[in-house]
């Protein structure tokens, strides 16, 4: 009990137990006796409560009802100060930092991690402070929430500071970030590229690392440190010789009826499905913290209510003082009023007046509803209110990865898309008819891909050349040669295992007469930590490597010596 009622800031009040020094009982939050036999039950469900949103806070279980704020009913989840200081005290590793990040949102908080309907700001400061200490593991959370701060103060010390990570200029023009892979500059340029490339090269885990660098706006290269919104802005796709315009595009699906009918039902294909979430529009929440002011200033007016002394300090736009201000809650709805007068100003009808409403239909007794605003503003950090907006279009980046883009019919799965995804004619609302417009629920609705959306093919040159491309879809892309020696440094291969591949890749082509497309890349070595030397023990080699070179050399005259000497080469032994 000494634990719930000793913790810092405010009264013990605002749990809705408290012990009255007047009553010499326990009162709940309107000031009212609690019935002894009733005392026990509520600490139990406090101490529930407490257990409650500490456990699934430190399990990260942002799901659960109790971080839903529209359904929560837990006792401390508005208390997020405290309950975050909880968080920080027991949760083993560096999950949470010591920052309320209810302050400074617009600001600040949302554009390094969107606020959530659920969690909150306590999945917020979660992710904010996980994707750093990912990076930095040598920080406690101590020591990261000092630097949080300092950040936080940097930022909001110089209003024209840019705290956001991708931003748009007075005259309306996108500034791009400054990425640290420098194909994902290319990217940003030209919509639409292919990572071509010998097996093995690594291909499909960079197309990653560029979309999550440019999901998150240059943030992280990993997708695993990508928040679950920036998760849902990349799609991924691998081509197949049996894949066609009805899953890429839209196509005619089964459906069944609840009387077990078979119908067919036009579905929108993965690349159309992508599309259409990319253009959904963006709502600006505004700025609207009252919530927070209000919690402060009613904890305040609670303490000043407990022995009936009421809340001064307030006064009207006139000057006169509005004396001894009481606390009351009916039917779960917060409000004050003052001590002897039968004048009552709820929660929402002051909200109301800070969004610069009636308070109530005929606007009676606004002046002090008004002044109430006006003292949350000056005392509590209350904002001024702009209402949330929706703007023109989605501004977010959405990245399509294709893999294997080599694999399928390019021109029977694209269909007339070859005109959409050409750069020039991005956000071109005008579009195209697709092959079913005509079963849609507007047959005039034309398809357009927006210019927020990324292509990344991926292919293997032996597969199938890129000459197998039409030079309609040449011209709409730009492809980029991903070679072996590029991916020993991308995967960071020890400085002896790059060496081996070297041999084995000059090999292929000195000795096997191979072009540099058959070359083998790193990923085929990353799990290498040392050379491999003797060849009667040797997995990669036996498994992975010789199985490969034979399909190379299969049907070549005298196959087999050029294998042996290629094999020396990876061996490096002599003749």
């Amino acid at each position: 009990m000494d634990m719930f009622l000793g913790i810092r800031g405010g009264t013990a009040g605002k749990f809705g137990i408290y012990w009255s020094e007047q009553h010499n009982s326990y009162c709940d939050k309107n000031n009212k006796v609690i019935k002894n036999e009733e005392v026990d039950e509520k600490f139990v469900n406090l101490k529930k409560d407490l257990v409650d949103i500490i456990t699934k806070g430190i399990n990260s279980e942002f799901d659960d009802v109790v971080f839903d704020r529209f359904n929560t009913t837990n006792s401390f989840f508005n208390r997020s100060a405290m309950t975050i200081k909880l968080l920080c005290a027991y949760s083993k590793g560096t999950l949470f930092s010591g920052i309320n990040t209810n302050k400074d949102q617009k600001e600040l908080w949302s554009k390094l991690v969107p606020l959530e309907k659920r969690g909150g700001v306590y999945k917020q400061n979660y992710e904010i402070t996980t994707k750093i200490s990912k990076r930095h593991e040598e920080l406690s959370d101590g020591c990261l929430s000092i630097i949080l701060w300092l950040y936080r103060n940097a930022v909001l010390s110089d209003e024209k500071s840019d705290s956001s990570l991708n931003k748009e200029s007075d005259e309306g023009v996108m500034i791009v970030p400054n990425y640290k892979l420098n194909y994902s500059n290319m990217l940003k340029t030209s919509k639409n590229i292919i990572l071509r490339g010998a097996p093995g090269t690594g291909k499909t885990y960079l197309a990653n690392q560029i979309a999550a660098e440019i999901v998150s706006n240059g943030g992280t290269t990993n997708v695993a440190e990508l928040t679950t919104e920036e998760k849902e802005q990349v799609g991924f796709v691998q081509f197949h010789p049996s894949y066609d315009y009805t899953d890429f595009v839209e196509g005619l699906r089964p459906s069944t009826t609840a009387e077990g009918t078979v119908n067919f039902e036009l579905k929108p294909g993965s690349f159309m499905a992508f599309v259409n979430k990319a253009k959904e529009i963006e709502t600006d929440h505004g700025q609207d913290n009252f919530e927070e002011a209000w919690e402060l200033f009613f904890e305040d007016v609670s303490e000043a209510s407990i022995n009936n002394e009421g809340f001064n300090g307030i006064k009207t736009l006139t000057g006169k003082p509005i004396k001894n201000l009481l606390v009351y809650n009916r039917n779960d709805m917060q409000g004050v009023y003052p001590a002897g007068k039968e004048m009552y100003w709820n929660h929402d009808q002051i909200y109301n007046v800070y969004r610069g409403l009636p308070g109530v239909k005929k606007g009676g007794l606004d002046n002090y509803r008004k002044a109430i605003v006006e003292y949350l503003k000056t005392h509590y950090g209350l904002k001024d209110y702009q209402a949330p907006t929706t703007s023109e279009k989605n501004n977010k980046n959405y990245v399509f990865i294709i893999d294997e883009i080599n694999r399928g019919e390019i021109s029977k799965i694209f269909g007339e898309l070859f005109f959409s995804i050409d750069p020039e004619y991005r956000d071109h609302k005008e579009g195209i008819f697709t092959q079913y417009a005509n079963l849609h629920d507007n047959p005039e609705e034309k398809f357009y891909i927006p210019s927020n959306v990324y292509i990344i093919g991926t292919m293997n040159d032996i597969d199938r050349s890129v000459d197998t491309f039409d030079f309609a879809m040449r011209r709409r892309f730009t492809f980029l040669e991903i070679t072996a020696k590029e991916s020993a440094e991308n995967m960071g291969l020890s400085s002896s295992v790059k060496e081996q591949m070297a041999r084995l890749n000059r090999s292929i082509v000195e000795k096997g007469g191979l072009t540099s497309d058959y070359q083998i890349g790193a990923s085929y070595f990353k799990a290498l930590e040392v050379p491999e030397e003797d060849d009667k023990n040797a997995p990669l080699w036996e498994h992975k490597l010789y199985p490969l070179l034979k399909d190379y050399f299969r049907g070549e005259y005298k196959s087999e010596d050029i294998l042996e000497k290629i094999k020396k080469d990876y061996f490096n032994k002599e003749d």
